[in-house]
């Protein structure tokens, strides 16, 4: 498949189990994939793919369940996304991924088992639980709603409980509400609702690959993770334990950042970072330090947010 649409064309890969998986190409230059986070597709990343364009060929994703992609399908897993991000990856011969959230969990399994599919890899704060402290206790009332087709229920349900906004957990959920009704009465939010009930699958990933960040020590590539000092704590956690584990990663905290920052706030800031790391730059301050790097991610040598 190959479509024009705005300022790129559509492609799709298939998958191993037969699934179409579509992607956004645009740009010129070395391949560079982009796999999105939960709750969100491929469309979000648009504005990141074009800060990034100038400089590479820029392959957006968008995961299974979302509109240029086939469904999830009743045997959904993790494996599955590898799968799907690895034909894209054969399908344009991209070296470089940058994986976001979910997505950055995906990229991680994929490298540590399909190389070496991926030469150079980075992440930002990827949906690592440790010691079960990514919040989870939200998801039966999420579940439930779903199950009764009360969506915009839902959507405050995962906004409140897991917390990635401080501000929406201090709101009260009757305000939410009335904030996000007229958004999802238009084109944006029918496609959030889209995209709502393919979270209850990938979260369950995320809460089944609890504590299992030690896997990541067989990834032998140059791994970047990046994390945002806005960010939860937990997800600060499971960005600074990857990088403990991984042989060679650098760990970057981006101050004043918070964890949309790729797909909705800072997506210049994080085009910059990306350019100088996949151009080959390692500034010193981001060598990792074991004896320094605390695991929860608090700790850790600072990078620049430019």
């Amino acid at each position: 498949m190959k479509k024009k649409k705005d300022y790129y064309t559509l492609h799709s890969a298939v998958s191993k189990d037969g699934t179409v998986i579509g992607y956004r190409q645009s740009g010129r230059g070395p391949g560079l994939v982009i796999i999105h986070g939960a709750f969100v597709s491929g469309h979000e990343y648009e504005k990141l793919a074009q800060e990034l364009s100038d400089t590479f060929t820029v392959y957006v994703v968008d995961r299974r369940g979302r509109l240029y992609s086939g469904p999830q399908g009743m045997q959904y897993s993790i494996e599955k996304e590898c799968e799907d991000a690895l034909a894209v990856l054969q399908a344009t011969g991209a070296p470089y991924v940058f994986g976001h959230s979910y997505g950055g969990l995906i990229a991680l399994e994929l490298a540590r088992t399909t190389l070496p599919a991926i030469v150079k890899l980075a992440v930002y704060e990827p949906a690592i639980s440790v010691d079960d402290e990514f919040p989870s206790g939200w998801m039966p009332d999420y579940k439930r709603q779903m199950e009764k087709g009360q969506d915009l229920d839902a959507f405050v349900t995962f906004l409140k409980g897991v917390g990635t906004s401080e501000r929406m957990v201090k709101l009260p959920r009757w305000l939410i509400k009335l904030m996000l009704l007229p958004s999802l009465l238009f084109r944006e939010g029918r496609k959030l609702r889209e995209k709502l009930p393919t979270l209850i699958k990938e979260m369950d990933e995320v809460f089944r690959l609890d504590s299992t960040v030690r896997n990541y020590s067989a990834i032998r590539i140059e791994t970047l993770i990046l994390a945002g000092g806005n960010s939860p704590a937990f997800l600060l956690k499971g960005a600074g334990a990857a990088a403990a584990v991984i042989p060679n990663a650098s760990y970057s905290v981006m101050e004043g950042l918070g964890h949309n920052a790729p797909d909705l706030f800072n997506q210049k800031e994080i085009a910059q970072r990306l350019k100088r790391y996949f151009a080959g730059e390692r500034a010193a301050n981001e060598q990792k330090n074991l004896g320094q790097l605390a695991v929860k991610g608090a700790a850790g040598d600072r990078g620049s947010s430019g």
